[in-house]
């Protein structure tokens, strides 16, 4: 998991990506990598659901396009949906044309699978937290918003416990918690159905990245 004081200076040295909220609100936006998955997804919905909480959903656009009845479950569910890549391969290893036209690619099966527009679709995390500066400025000047994280447990390499401890403990307003679908190791249905209850107990409330992103924007100054 990053560090906080690398997270600390990755913001620093990259601030026109997301990264983080408003921290004197105590929200989080909870979200979800590598999906849609037949064994995931509709179990995370399910558990959304019975808690109330809202999620953003980072599509992988091949993905999105062999399950799109999944990718509609989660925006009908009221989830934020973001883009993931078209494939789930490094951005660094494609031109900038090459990797804007498949974002396009995905945003448009992912309109397909929903009904929605789209330009809905403009949250992007890069696959493995790879870009660059010409890469961020790319997506910007697409209309995207880069989305980071702050925190980021490897919980497919680790006990459920390590992973637990490391949400509770590295959690703060404002946070963006990254989790994955489709890996090994610990369930991530399990995982996320220890986490929440806590946090929700500790006073967190659940927020999309748009409206996570929406809130920091409007801070006073």
């Amino acid at each position: 998991m990053a560090s906080l004081s690398l997270h600390s200076r990755l913001r620093h040295r990259f601030p026109n990506a997301f990264w983080q909220g408003d921290p004197e609100r105590r929200e989080i936006a909870l979200t979800f990598d590598d999906g849609p998955h037949t064994r995931d997804t509709p179990a995370l919905l399910a558990l959304l659901d019975g808690l109330g909480v809202g999620a953003s959903f980072f599509h992988v656009g091949v993905r999105a396009a062999a399950e799109p009845a999944l990718a509609r479950q989660v925006a009908d569910a009221g989830h934020q949906i973001g883009l993931h890549g078209y494939e789930h391969q490094s951005f660094l290893l494609k031109r900038e044309e090459m990797l804007l036209e498949e974002l396009a690619r995905a945003q448009d099966i992912l309109a397909q699978a929903t009904g929605r527009e789209p330009a809905a679709f403009n949250a992007v995390r890069p696959p493995f937290g790879h870009f660059t500066p010409s890469i961020l400025n790319a997506l910007l000047a697409a209309g995207y918003l880069p989305t980071m994280w702050t925190l980021v447990p490897f919980h497919w390499l680790q006990p459920a416990e390590t992973t637990v401890r490391q949400v509770l403990n590295g959690v703060a307003n404002g946070s963006i918690l990254v989790l994955h679908e489709t890996l090994p190791g610990p369930a991530v249905l399990d995982l996320a159905a220890a986490v929440l209850p806590l946090l929700i107990d500790a006073g967190y409330t659940f927020v999309t990245v748009q409206e996570l992103w929406t809130n920091s924007q409007q801070k006073e100054p």
